[in-house]
């Protein structure tokens, strides 16, 4: 079994995100106040880095801790997943579409 340090995992997270964002790694940058380099440096070189120029960096990249470390919850019922990936598969509007109808029978049922 391999073990991936905090470091290089830090680093991939904030190129990958970096690059789904299509910023530069100067925009990068310039987005979370850092000194020039500082995003090669992260990104290759595996320097430690603080927490607080973590969140400027979630910050400019306008992500979320979730979305950051790639959390995400599963549910042990099967059904549940499947409803929750098919309504991340949906647009936006749809999604809320979706969600308030599904909330509203959740509450005729209940009542």
């Amino acid at each position: 079994m391999t073990k991936t340090n905090l470091q290089s995992y830090l680093g991939k997270r904030i190129r990958l995100l970096r690059l789904q964002k299509n910023l530069t790694q100067q925009q990068l940058e310039e987005l979370a106040d850092l000194p020039l380099k500082y995003t090669y440096k992260l990104e290759n070189l595996e320097p430690n880095i603080k927490i607080k120029t973590l969140q400027k960096i979630m910050d400019a990249l306008d992500t979320d801790i979730e979305t950051f470390f790639d959390i995400s919850v599963t549910e042990s019922n099967p059904l549940i997943n499947q409803l929750i990936y098919k309504i991340k598969e949906l647009t936006p509007s749809k999604q809320e579409r979706v969600l308030k109808l599904m909330i509203q029978l959740i509450d005729e049922i209940e009542t």
